[in-house]
């Protein structure tokens, strides 16, 4: 599909349905921040929606009236549901306005498409009003109507909005896919390509947002020099640190997600493997530690990160995860 990078899972899964017209009335797209998810929902309301693509084909023309309203968001039977301005969430008035003409003939296509981005966090489960009356659109689905919801976090939706949907899960994006993604659709030059897929985590969103500002990519590579130089640090000092890397669970599981892509590295070159994905003063920092480790404790203060992803990811509390986590980690002087 057009401008999706990477989860080629996930978008055969799409294409199989449009191929043999088994669409279903409603997707989930899960997986981390940043990764594609409203992209592939965009690129996949695209392809439903283009006028010119053959019956045997996964791709839309980009050229028909179309394809050329989607490319600039102005295509009227397709709503971007978002909160209202000033509000994180989406309030029950903002649901029933966009779902007003869900029942009516779609103005120029033959479906009409709702996009309800960030689920967990616009729409979660503690705003059940709101979700309930989405719910209502999810048990009596018009046939020519498509929802695509995206979401983070599957447990904040309410159970009867998952039980509803066809999940369509989504993986961090491997770092080539993104170095090549930021040199061709992004004119940005190897090695700074290189750089920030290092840095991102296998999210493409945040490399192209870090090139356009600079400063988010030196953001997050001090953060990862101070995630470094923890290995050296007394305990009185590691607790304070898990006091500022995990002053919520946002800031907790990014901080996880960046230690783990370094920790990875240092277990490689604890076993004496040769891939890395960090570079510059980062790649010799795990390579240093890697040595000093051994394979043992570098694979077994791994298992320590994944486990403590997976609290997080079960509402573990952040910063109780966190200074358990600097404890267990070995030191090196």
């Amino acid at each position: 599909m057009r401008g999706v990078v990477g989860n080629r899972h996930a978008q055969s899964l799409l294409e199989r349905a449009v191929l043999t017209d088994t669409v279903s009335h409603a997707y989930l797209l899960t997986g981390p921040e940043s990764i594609g998810k409203t992209t592939l929902a965009l690129a996949f309301a695209t392809l439903l929606l283009c006028q010119n693509r053959a019956p045997d084909s996964v791709e839309a023309c980009g050229e028909c009236v179309a394809c050329r309203k989607m490319a600039h968001g102005t295509h009227p039977d397709v709503e971007i549901v978002k909160p209202a301005k000033d509000k994180k969430t989406i309030g029950v008035d903002v649901v029933r306005e966009a779902l007003r003409l869900v029942s009516l003939t779609p103005t120029e296509g033959h479906r009409r498409i709702y996009i309800i981005p960030d689920m967990d966090s616009r729409m979660p489960i503690e705003h059940a009003e709101a979700a309930s009356a989405l719910l209502k659109t999810l048990e009596e689905p018009a046939s020519n109507v498509v929802m695509l919801l995206t979401a983070v976090e599957m447990d904040r939706l309410l159970p009867t909005i998952l039980s509803r949907c066809q999940l369509v899960p989504m993986q961090p994006i491997a770092p080539e896919e993104i170095t090549q993604a930021l040199e061709r659709q992004w004119g940005v030059a190897p090695a700074e390509a290189q750089k920030l897929a290092a840095l991102a985590s296998g999210r493409l969103g945040w490399a192209v947002a870090a090139h356009e500002h600079p400063e988010r990519s030196e953001q997050r590579a001090e953060l990862l020099t101070q995630i470094v130089g923890l290995t050296s640090a007394t305990r009185d000092e590691r607790i304070k640190r898990a006091a500022t890397l995990a002053s919520d669970g946002q800031t907790a599981r990014q901080t996880l997600d960046l230690w783990t892509l370094w920790w990875r590295d240092v277990t490689l070159a604890a076993c004496g493997a040769q891939a890395r994905a960090t570079t510059g003063d980062a790649r010799a920092q795990a390579e240093r530690q890697g040595r000093a480790l051994g394979p043992a404790r570098a694979q077994t203060f791994m298992q320590a990160l994944l486990a403590a992803q997976l609290a997080l990811e079960q509402n573990g509390a952040p910063r109780l995860t966190m200074e358990n986590l600097l404890l267990a980690l070995p030191t090196v002087r």
